[in-house]
């Protein structure tokens, strides 16, 4: 499993919402081909112009694939509203689950 996490800070909460609302009419139609992906955002009630988004690839041709669809669908909305990005990405080494 390959994970790859972006945390985004806005300079607003406003702006923070509105490309939290274009993940969210966007990805599911731009996913639909695309299998054994997980994507999740979380956001921080006190840090409201905080997302962090988290991916979860099956093996590295899907994660190339879904980056390819970031960079022709939502890297054009991040630099219009030019968040400060930080990106991870790594093969996961240990799980717990209960």
């Amino acid at each position: 499993m390959l994970t790859k996490i972006f945390i985004r800070t806005f300079p607003s909460t406003e702006e923070c919402e509105l490309f939290e609302s274009l993940l969210k009419t966007r990805w599911p139609s731009l996913l639909e081909d695309v299998k054994g992906v997980v994507f999740n955002a979380y956001k921080n009630p006190s840090q409201n112009n905080i997302l962090t988004v988290v991916w979860e690839f099956p093996d590295m041709g899907t994660q190339k694939k879904v980056e390819k669809l970031i960079e022709e669908n939502i890297t054009k909305f991040t630099q219009t509203l030019s968040p400060k990005t930080m990106s991870f990405t790594g093969e996961q080494v240990f799980h717990i689950s209960t």
